[in-house]
C-alpha cells in the first residue's frame, strides 16, 4: 500500500481533525524543489485542499493551533523519546523503535491518568517518537472563558498577533488576543503537567532510565516538547492523527519501510475509554500502513473538546507554586533594553561558560541544553530574578550583531526571552527545593 492508497480510506477521519481548522499546514522535503524553505519545507493552504495535499501528494499534515476566526485553541500535549545525535535509532526498525518506546509509555499512562481522574477528554495520538495528547478549547466554553483569565502576552506578541497580512493564510484576520490568551494558559497548564511528570519519575535516572525533561534540554531524555507555545501562535502546528510521519526516509535516509504513520491510541470522551494497550500491536501499525488503516477504522478522527472538567485541572494548578511563581515572574520589574546584558557582564558569581555565551551567544543562547545551565547559574548562584534573565536574553536577541537568522518577529524576542527563563528557572527552583508541584 502506498501513502495515496493509505490517504483515501482514512481521509474522511482525517477531515474530521480539521473540523475547526480553515487551513492546513501540509510538509515534505518535495517542497523543497518548489521554492520553500529547506530547514523546515511547509506550505499552507486552505482546508479544501486536504485532498490534493494527501490523496494526490501524500504530503504529511498539520493542525494549526489557532482555529477559524480564533474560534478555538489546539491543545497540543507533546512528549517523546529524545536521543540527541542518536534519534535515528527510533527510525531504524521496529525491534529498536520498540526498545526505546517502552521507556515512553509508563509516563504516557501517567499522563493519560491524570486527565481521566479529572473526566476530561482528550485523543492520544502515536507517534514513532512518542506522542501527542490533544484536545479543542472553544471560545465560547466556560474553560475557555476562565482560561483567558490567567493568559499573559507580551508586548511584542501582541503586535505579532494583531498584525493582518492578506497574502498570508494564517494571518488573513489576525490573531484575537482571547484566543492568544488561551493559548498562553494552555502553555500554562502544559508546564505543570510535564513538571508533575518529572516529580513522578524523578528516580528515572538512579534506576537506569531516562530522566523526564522540558524540551531537549538533556541529550538522552523523555522530552515534554513545550516549545509549541513558544512563539506567536499563527506559527504553530501539530502533525495530525493518522498522518504519514516520513521522517525515517526524510531525515533519516531510511527508506526499507516506506512513510511511516502516525496511529491513535486513546479516545476519551469523559466517561467512555477506548484504549489500545498493545504496545506491540501499534508499533506494527507504525510501520505498516495496511495494518495503520485496519486500525484506525476503529476511531472517528474527531478531537474531543474540553468542557467543565478543564476547570478542575485549573484549579489544581492555580492551587500550586508553579502558579505563584508564574504571577510572580509575570508583575517583576523589568530591566531597560541593554541593561540587563550590561549587568550581566558585570556579575562576578557565573561562571567562565556563562560568560562566553554573553560574548557570543549565536547559537548557544537558543540552545536548551545550554539555556537550562545558563538560567540556573544566573538564578542560583548569580541570585537574579527569574524575570532578569529573560531581560538579558531579549537583549541578545534583539542585537543584530550577532548574525541571528530567526525571525524575531514571528518568533517575538520578547516572548522567547521569557518562555526560556520562566521555564527553566521553575525547574531550578524544583531542583533546589525552593518550588514544590504538589
Amino acid at each position: 500500500m502506498n501513502a495515496q492508497e493509505y490517504y483515501s480510506h482514512v481521509l474522511n477521519k482525517i477531515e474530521h481533525c480539521f473540523r475547526y481548522s480553515h487551513y492546513i499546514v501540509a510538509t515534505g522535503n518535495e517542497l523543497v524543489a518548489e521554492g520553500y524553505d529547506a530547514a523546515f519545507p511547509a506550505l499552507a493552504a486552505p482546508v479544501e485542499k486536504l485532498a490534493e495535499l494527501t490523496l494526490e501528494r501524500g504530503l504529511q499534515i498539520h493542525i494549526p493551533l489557532i482555529g477559524r476566526d480564533s474560534l478555538s485553541v489546539l491543545m497540543p500535549l507533546d512528549f517523546e523519546i529524545f536521543l540527541g545525535d542518536d534519534n535515528f535509532r527510533l527510525y531504524t526498525d521496529l525491534k529498536s523503535q520498540r526498545h526505546y518506546f517502552k521507556q515512553i509509555i509508563p509516563v504516557t499512562r501517567y499522563i493519560e491518568q491524570v486527565l481521566i481522574s479529572k473526566g476530561m477528554p482528550y485523543l492520544l495520538d502515536f507517534t514513532p517518537s512518542g506522542g501527542h495528547i490533544l484536545f479543542q478549547t472553544l471560545l465560547e466554553s466556560p474553560a475557555a472563558q476562565e482560561l483567558k483569565k490567567i493568559g499573559y502576552l507580551e508586548g511584542d506578541l501582541v503586535t505579532a498577533c494583531n498584525y493582518i497580512d492578506p497574502g498570508d493564510i494564517r494571518r488573513i484576520n489576525g490573531i484575537s488576543l482571547d484566543s492568544a490568551r488561551v493559548f498562553s494558559a494552555l502553555g500554562k497548564l502544559a508546564e505543570y503537567i510535564a513538571m508533575l511528570t518529572m516529580q513522578a519519575f524523578a528516580d528515572n535516572e538512579a534506576m537506569g532510565l531516562y530522566p523526564v525533561t522540558i524540551s531537549d534540554s538533556v541529550e538522552h531524555c523523555i522530552n515534554f516538547d513545550n516549545t509549541w507555545n513558544e512563539g506567536s501562535p499563527f506559527m504553530r502546528s501539530i502533525r495530525s492523527p493518522l498522518s504519514l510521519h516520513k521522517k525515517n526516509i526524510e531525515k533519516y535516509a531510511q527508506h526499507e519501510y516506506g512513510p511511516l504513520v502516525d496511529v491513535i491510541g486513546t479516545v476519551f470522551d469523559g466517561i467512555h475509554l477506548d484504549q489500545e494497550s498493545d504496545l506491540d500491536y501499534l508499533i506494527e501499525c507504525m510501520w505498516d500502513l495496511e495494518k495503520a488503516l485496519r486500525h484506525a477504522e476503529r476511531f472517528s478522527g474527531d478531537i474531543p473538546c474540553a468542557d467543565d472538567s478543564l476547570l478542575g485541572l485549573l484549579d489544581e494548578y492555580m492551587a500550586s507554586d508553579l502558579y505563584a511563581f508564574h504571577l510572580e515572574f509575570e508583575s517583576q520589574t523589568e530591566y531597560a533594553r541593554g541593561a540587563a546584558l550590561e549587568a550581566a557582564r558585570r556579575e562576578e558569581k557565573i561562571p567562565d561558560w556563562c560568560r562566553n555565551i554573553l560574548a557570543f551567544p549565536n547559537p548557544a543562547a537558543l540552545q536548551p541544553d545550554k539555556l537550562i545551565g545558563f538560567v540556573y547559574d544566573f538564578l542560583i548562584h548569580g541570585g537574579w530574578k527569574p524575570k532578569h534573565i529573560a531581560n538579558i536574553l531579549r537583549d541578545l536577541y534583539q542585537n543584530p550583531s550577532y548574525g541571528w537568522t530567526q525571525d524575531f518577529y514571528k518568533y517575538p524576542s520578547e516572548e522567547k526571552a521569557n518562555f526560556w527563563a520562566r521555564a527553566y528557572s521553575a525547574i531550578a527552583l524544583w531542583k533546589t527545593g525552593e518550588l514544590k508541584i504538589s
